[in-house]
């Protein structure tokens, strides 16, 4: 109540808010969201499908936050009141299948992704487009297999050691990302070890718990959070590195998940402090004046999570103008959602369809020949929306710019190692 008591109801909010742009409605905005909360918390409301309806189309991208006045913590109420709705309404059998049944269980998810893969692999997927048949699909199914996330990239490699660690760290493999997007690891991985950082190899990581939040499991996102803690403090590290926003900016709030619990708040508290994102985390070293070589024209798109809920806009950027050849193009709108969300683009197909095309004519009106992220949910969302467009335009995870740069730099210098061509640029 003392959170929802903050908001002065002053609307610097709505013009922030994705949704209320989107619609023009009051209820579709913070303000009015709250307003409902408030009214559901003192019983003058019942969860009618309609309460709940504009609940749920909340984005959680938390933007509303960076221009609030007051200090509204508005993630954490959207997450409580979803969390409060979740045990009042029957639960989504679906919803568990997918989030507690096989995104929490590591084996289990790397079973299905591998068979899924099966479906790239065999020729099956290219087919489906090639002869038309995806368009006679019924329209729900195309949506999901547009949305589904590459399953035939490399899996994670951990990097060899550097001679003289000048840190070591964790690198959070997640869920999703981590049987989709390992090559973004990888390229994580390999940036820190160019600079020296070693990347310790820890393994029975799960998913953080992000996910599960957000929908309003907070039960299961407890137990998610403890058994990152614990295992995570078996690591023993200096920091815990994260190269996806949602996750970040989640396991930076395990302390608050956890502070009712006696036996964990502590520990809780203390790992979250570890955890710092990869741009955030590299922006902090002392860093030479180039950071590799790669002639592109590439623009930003700001992760919602890391922007708004990390307040994390400058070290992206700035590590970009440290690649020589790079020009950096800001695009329209750059930190305005582009419709991820989680599971956002499936749950609620309207307006994340919407949200996309703002996002991908802002691309394109930059002339860019990248997009450049920091988060695997807006990577798919944006790829997938500049292909409906027929663009072939690549998008890419801030840390695989990064580790082609350094590559290029260090394929350049022949003889020299790249910690010398470092050192003689400073």
């Amino acid at each position: 109540m003392d959170d929802l008591q903050q908001c002065i109801r002053c609307g610097m909010c709505l013009q922030a808010c994705p949704t209320y742009l989107l619609t023009g409605l009051e209820t579709e905005s913070p303000r009015g969201r709250i307003h409902l909360m408030d009214a559901l918390a003192k019983g003058r409301i019942e969860p009618t499908a309609g309460v709940t309806t504009h609940l749920d189309r909340c984005l959680g991208c938390r933007a509303c936050e960076a221009v609030c006045p007051s200090g509204v913590p508005y993630g954490r109420l959207i997450e409580l009141a979803r969390g409060e709705l979740d045990a009042r309404r029957p639960r989504s059998r679906v919803r568990d299948l997918l989030l507690r049944g096989i995104v929490a269980r590591p084996a289990v998810l790397d079973a299905v992704a591998r068979v899924g893969s099966l479906y790239e692999r065999s020729g099956l997927r290219r087919a489906l487009y090639a002869t038309g048949l995806f368009r006679i699909l019924p329209r729900r199914l195309r949506r999901l297999e547009s949305l589904a996330p590459p399953l035939t990239r490399p899996r994670y490699r951990a990097p060899a050691a550097p001679p003289a660690p000048v840190a070591r760290v964790a690198l959070l493999l997640g869920c999703v990302m981590r049987v989709a997007y390992g090559d973004v690891h990888t390229a994580a991985a390999r940036v820190l070890t160019r600079l020296g950082v070693e990347v310790v190899d820890v393994p029975d990581q799960a998913c953080c718990g992000a996910l599960h939040a957000h929908a309003g499991d907070r039960d299961a996102a407890r137990d998610l959070a403890r058994k990152g803690i614990a295992t995570f403090e078996r690591a023993n590290v200096d920091a815990i590195v994260v190269d996806a926003a949602g996750c970040g900016a989640h396991m930076k709030h395990w302390g608050e998940l956890l502070a009712d619990d006696a036996a964990w708040s502590a520990r809780a508290a203390s790992t979250a402090a570890k955890v710092r994102d990869v741009s955030e985390y590299l922006a902090a070293l002392e860093l030479p004046a180039t950071l590799g070589r790669l002639r592109v024209r590439a623009t930003y798109q700001d992760a919602c999570h890391l922007a708004h809920a990390q307040g994390i806009r400058a070290q992206p950027r700035a590590l970009l103008r440290r690649i020589d050849g790079l020009e950096l193009v800001e695009m329209p709108q750059a930190d305005v959602c582009c419709g991820s969300a989680g599971t956002y683009n499936v749950t609620q197909p309207g307006y994340a369809d919407a949200l996309q095309a703002s996002k991908v004519a802002a691309v394109l009106s930059t002339g860019a020949e990248a997009v450049v992220s920091a988060n695997p949910g807006c990577m798919l969302q944006i790829s997938t929306g500049l292909r409906a467009r027929g663009s072939e335009l690549p998008v890419l995870h801030i840390v695989e710019v990064l580790d082609r740069a350094m590559a290029t730099y260090a394929s350049e210098a022949r003889s020299e190692t790249l910690g010398d061509r470092f050192r003689s640029a400073s």
